[in-house]
């Protein structure tokens, strides 16, 4: 139930931010298509899908107000989301100062999410459930960086976003090889167990 509230939660978080950005841009006046009625509706979508994201993550975040310092910086480095939402301030902030260049930051900081976030996973016992999330938080990554790109500039990345296609080829490669080394470890960590089991038993014993 706690990962279903998570789930749910993440693709409402996207839609108030894409809402907000928009409705940004209306009022002013950096659509000319659009009227201030588009506005409004933009800003109440947003209001909307904040709240929900709020009630879903409610638990979430009253747990959040607890933690210490090095637990934040344990779950920015070592949790997928946590990653890829350190990477997107970063790029955010870079794209925001320099726009003309927000293209290097954006397709850098999805390469970097692909490299930590398959060499941390691939240390994890449940790597099929860090991976799906490791993927999930690639494409809110990914599409949050498009959302700022719009808000920045009329036409956004432009052909630029061809660039894109690098990442998005390296992401499944780099998690595809995370789970050989993790198969890997896996089997290697259960021979010392098979081996100490069998010296329980005693020589006469047949082996487990």
């Amino acid at each position: 139930m706690k990962w279903l509230r998570r789930v749910a939660a993440a693709p409402l978080v996207l839609l108030a931010l894409i809402c907000a950005i928009g409705a940004v841009r209306i009022f002013a006046h950096d659509l000319p298509d659009s009227t201030v009625v588009d506005g409004l509706f933009a800003a109440g979508l947003a209001a909307v899908a904040g709240a929900g994201a709020w009630f879903l993550l409610r638990p979430e975040l009253q747990v959040l107000r607890g933690l210490s310092a090095a637990q934040w910086r344990d779950w920015f480095s070592r949790n997928p989301l946590g990653q890829a939402l350190a990477l997107y301030l970063i790029a955010a902030a870079l794209m925001l100062v320099a726009p003309e260049y927000q293209l290097a930051p954006a397709v850098l900081a999805m390469c970097v999410f692909s490299v930590a976030s398959a060499w941390t996973i691939a240390s994890r016992r449940r790597w099929w459930l860090q991976a799906l999330l490791a993927m999930f938080a690639f494409c809110l990554l990914f599409l949050a960086l498009g959302a700022t790109s719009e808000a920045r500039v009329a036409r956004g990345f432009g052909e630029g976003a061809m660039l894109f296609l690098f990442p998005l080829q390296l992401f499944p490669v780099l998690l595809a090889i995370s789970g050989i080394v993790r198969l890997v470890r896996g089997s290697r960590e259960g021979e010392p167990e098979v081996r100490a089991a069998g010296s329980a038993a005693g020589p006469g014993s047949p082996p487990p």
